[in-house]
């Protein structure tokens, strides 16, 4: 992975006309489209864990709270390379949002546009390999928020824990015999830390979530070189 006084030097990528009014933030993440290099050793990769926290569940109608995320280098939790914001959302919150995420309305009217939020998040990841659990929502979030500015996209290479731990582990768990909303269970995060006996506070935030992810990918990655695993491609073999 480039240093990132090199990647200064490479030639951005040329964007679309209208990408004159998108944020800042968002220029800068498109400018570096690139392909992962898939031989690279896992210990030289940098993941970036995160999670968001929305109003809800349906992506037609709901709306992205905050998001956070921590790096994870040479297989370890980099607590110096962290991110999170809030986001503005002045018509969401109340007592339903103080219950489900510990947020109340003042955190929210203080938070940054959804736009700009996202866009500051994907900068941060400079590209690199997002991982969630259960990462398709979080992406389409993401992907949802950005979508006004024609022509951006998300374009991280990303893994998904939940599908990562049905991957590596043995035994009763994994076995076809589990199916249906017993398997769905069984992958949930909240079961998965307790599984792993992960020590994980301040859940249910996406700064406390995004840490318990990213300890549980830790764990998750150990069981991953066992079977093999050893290059970003073989873990991002689908």
């Amino acid at each position: 992975m480039l240093p990132d006084f090199l990647r200064g030097l490479l030639p951005r990528r040329s964007l679309p006309s209208a990408a004159e009014s998108w944020p800042e933030a968002l220029r800068d993440y498109m400018s570096k489209q690139s392909k992962a290099t898939k031989r690279k050793a896992l210990a030289d990769v940098r993941f970036v864990v995160f999670d968001s926290e929305t109003s809800g569940l349906d992506l037609s109608k709901n709306r992205l709270l905050s998001i956070a995320g921590v790096g994870v280098i040479g297989l370890e939790v980099q607590l110096d390379d962290t991110f999170e914001v809030m986001v503005a959302q002045p018509d969401v919150g109340g007592a339903d949002a103080a219950v489900i995420h510990g947020l109340i309305l003042s955190d929210l009217a203080g938070g940054l546009l959804e736009d700009e939020a996202a866009a500051r998040f994907l900068a941060f990841s400079r590209g690199d390999v997002l991982v969630a659990h259960h990462a398709a929502f979080d992406l389409r979030m993401l992907q949802k928020t950005i979508a006004p500015h024609r022509g951006a996209r998300v374009w991280n290479p990303y893994i998904d824990t939940a599908r990562l731990a049905e991957r590596v582990e043995f035994g009763p768990i994994s076995s076809s015999r589990v199916q249906g909303a017993e398997r769905r269970e069984a992958y949930q995060l909240d079961r998965l830390v307790k599984r792993y006996d992960i020590d994980a506070p301040e859940r249910h935030t996406a700064a406390g979530d995004a840490l318990a992810t990213a300890l549980l990918f830790l764990k998750l990655l150990k069981k991953a070189q066992h079977r093999g695993i050893h290059t970003l491609g073989d873990l991002l073999a689908r």
